[in-house]
C-alpha cells in the first residue's frame, strides 16, 4: 500500500487535470504521428493511448466492485490479455483511440466522484491495497505516459508533489546492497533509501523522479560513484 498525504478530493483533481492534459496532447497528433514510436521501447503512441484507456477502465472496475464488497483481478485474462488488448488496439484510428480514452477517463472520474470517505479505504486486488491507492496509481500512469507520448510534455512539467510521490513509490528500485542518498539541488529535499554501500545522486527533484522512473531527464544528475546505479525492476504488483 502506498500512503498519500494528499486528501482524496485534491488527489482526484490532480488526476483529472492529468487526464485533460493527455487529451490535449493527443489533439496535437494525426494518424501518422499516432503510429510513430513512443518513448517506450517497442510501443507506438497508439500503444500508449490504448493502454491508458484500458487502465482507466480497469481502475473504474476496481472501485465499482470494491463498493460491492468484492475483489477482482485488474484485467480479465491477466497480463496476457492486457498485452493482447494493447497490441490489438494500437493500430486503430487516432479518432477512435481518443474517443475511447476520453470516455474511459470520464467514467473513472464519475465513479470516484460518488465515493464516500469510507469508500476510499475499501480493499482492491490491485497491489493488495485500497481504492485510494488506485488513484495514486492512475496519477502515475497519466503523468508518466504523458511524457512517453513525446509531444512536448517533459518531466520538468511535473508538479513537485507528483515528483515526490513517484520517488516514494519507486524507492523499491534501489539495488540490493546500496544505500542511496537522493539529494535535490532545487529544494530542501534529501531521502535515504536502502542499506549497504553509500551512493549519492543529486539533481533537480523532477530529474531524480524521472531517473527513478526510467525516463530521460531534462537536466543533469551528479553521483559520487563512477556512474549512476543500475536500478532494479519496477515495483511488482504483489496481487499477481
Amino acid at each position: 500500500m502506498v500512503n498519500s498525504l494528499i486528501a482524496p478530493d485534491k488527489l482526484v483533481l490532480q488526476v483529472s487535470q492529468a487526464h485533460a492534459r493527455v487529451l490535449a496532447l493527443v489533439d496535437q497528433l494525426d494518424d501518422r504521428q499516432k503510429a510513430a514510436a513512443s518513448a517506450l521501447p517497442g510501443w507506438s503512441r497508439g500503444h500508449v493511448l490504448i493502454h491508458l484507456a484500458d487502465n482507466a477502465r480497469a481502475f473504474e472496475r476496481q472501485a465499482r466492485v470494491a463498493l460491492q464488497g468484492e475483489i477482482v483481478d485488474m484485467y480479465d485474462g491477466g497480463q496476457e490479455e492486457r498485452d493482447q488488448s494493447i497490441d490489438r488496439g494500437a493500430a486503430r484510428p487516432l479518432r477512435e483511440l481518443r474517443e475511447e480514452l476520453e470516455m474511459a477517463q470520464r467514467a473513472l472520474e464519475d465513479r470516484w466522484s460518488r465515493l464516500t470517505e469510507a469508500d476510499w479505504q475499501r480493499a482492491v486486488r490491485f497491489r493488495r491495497a485500497t481504492v485510494l491507492d488506485t488513484v495514486l496509481a492512475r496519477w502515475r500512469e497519466a503523468e508518466i505516459h504523458a511524457v512517453d507520448l513525446k509531444v512536448g510534455y517533459r518531466p520538468h512539467n511535473w508538479s513537485v508533489d507528483f515528483a515526490l510521490h513517484a520517488l516514494g513509490f519507486l524507492s523499491a528500485r534501489v539495488p540490493v546492497g546500496t544505500r542511496l542518498i537522493l539529494r535535490a539541488t532545487d529544494g530542501e529535499f534529501t531521502r535515504v533509501l536502502g542499506a549497504g554501500e553509500t551512493v549519492e545522486v543529486s539533481g533537480a527533484v523532477r530529474d531524480l523522479a524521472a531517473w527513478m522512473a526510467g525516463r530521460n531527464i531534462d537536466g543533469h544528475l551528479s553521483t559520487t560513484s563512477p556512474q549512476l546505479p543500475e536500478l532494479g525492476p519496477w515495483p511488482p504488483d504483489p496481487a499477481n
